[in-house]
């Protein structure tokens, strides 16, 4: 009896021995899966918060709109190299002696920004806009930027590649309570005609290009213009009670002009889509 007994003691130890280890591992593995499912889940919010790279040419084309023989201008962004030349008044510079320097260099700064071809990317909807289906005619009418402004060390200068003038936009909010309008540069779009006859191919295209379109201008340099308008403006005094004194500013004459603007020589437009890769129209020189 007492040998029976031994026996039952040792299989029921084993079997105790046994569920512990097991339990064991069991946690560990739960404790592996729940490490490795966090370190996916950082993998993958890691991988979504990275931007990828935008692409510095979607597709290689012939010039005049190959990205590798052309300056590209940024809208709105900085003028390329030279531009102030091009132009009469004060050269830039920090200091006297850097604005005198740089006057001495007008002439070959001009003729090299001239030398050079340039490069301007729109996209839709706002800068490359399809109209509504004109079905009558079959046809789509796609318009494009005519201007675009960059920047430099002495302001905004316009460049246009359509028909552009000197006036009041029209768009300022505080047009209604101003005394005089700030001019700016004004440019018809190029316009394109794209014919197409089916309804059904009408609509399959607007609801897959109206938002993808692009479009890329390829241009020279030409005739410049500067646009001033002198207002004379009155002096305005006012008195501050807590200092006793009475302060006026403003008066004289101010400039509302639209300013520098240079003429484009155009080479070409060409409007596409699928990521620049299929070519819907262009204009040529």
């Amino acid at each position: 009896m007492r040998g029976l007994l031994s026996i039952f003691l040792i299989v029921t130890l084993a079997a105790c021995s046994q569920g512990s280890s097991s339990s064991s591992r069991a946690t560990d593995q739960l404790a592996a899966l729940k490490k490795k499912q966090e370190a996916e889940a950082k993998a993958k919010k890691d991988k979504e918060n990275k931007l990828e790279p935008l692409p510095v040419e979607v597709v290689k084309l012939d010039p005049p709109y190959d990205d590798t023989q052309a300056t590209p201008i940024l809208p709105d962004g900085p003028c390329p190299e030279g531009f102030w030349a091009l132009f009469p008044g004060e050269a830039p510079g920090a200091t006297p002696e850097e604005k005198k320097a740089n006057a001495a260099k007008r002439k070959e700064t001009a003729e090299a920004a001239k030398a050079k071809k340039y490069i301007v990317k729109l996209r839709a909807p706002a800068q490359v806009v399809l109209s509504p289906y004109d079905a009558p005619n079959g046809k789509f009418t796609i318009d494009v930027n005519g201007t675009v402004d960059c920047t430099d060390a002495l302001g905004r200068i316009a460049l246009a590649w359509t028909a552009t003038r000197a006036g009041d936009p029209g768009n300022s909010a505080a047009k209604a309570d101003a005394d005089f309008a700030q001019n700016a540069w004004i440019a018809e779009p190029a316009h394109f005609d794209l014919f197409i006859k089916s309804l059904t191919e009408a609509k399959e295209f607007n609801d897959k290009n109206r938002f993808a379109l692009s479009a890329r201008v390829g241009f020279g340099l030409g005739k410049v213009e500067v646009d001033k308008k002198i207002k004379k403006v009155a002096k305005v005094s006012e008195k501050v009670e807590a200092a006793g004194e009475t302060l006026s500013f403003g008066g004289g004459n101010e400039d509302w002009g639209a300013g520098r603007l240079i003429h484009a020589d155009l080479l070409g437009i060409r409007v596409a889509t699928d990521r620049e890769k299929k070519q819907v129209v262009e204009k040529g020189k």
